[in-house]
């Protein structure tokens, strides 16, 4: 998955989690300023992205992400290291 598909998911699920529509996720965008994101709606942003892709994020890695590229490249490193599974 390249950084481009990453980003129209979580913007997907950003404004399933909001109700708000946002034209489009900039890497150097503020999650709190700039998207206006506060404790619960980033609660509920990051279930969602657990749920999505079946990973888990650690609450210190949440304090050092404060932007969209932040988030962004928090999850390809999730994602990357995340083990393959095949089918039986």
């Amino acid at each position: 998955m390249d950084r481009q598909e990453l980003t129209a998911i979580v913007l997907d699920l950003l404004e399933k989690e909001t109700g708000e529509t946002y034209e489009q996720l900039e890497d150097e965008t503020s999650l709190r300023e700039g998207l206006n994101l506060d404790s619960l709606d980033m609660a509920g942003l990051v279930l969602h992205i657990e749920s999505h892709f079946s990973i888990q994020i650690e609450t210190e890695l949440l304090e050092s992400i404060t932007t969209v590229g932040d988030l962004l490249s928090m999850l390809e490193g999730k994602i990357a290291a995340k083990p393959n599974r095949k089918a039986a």
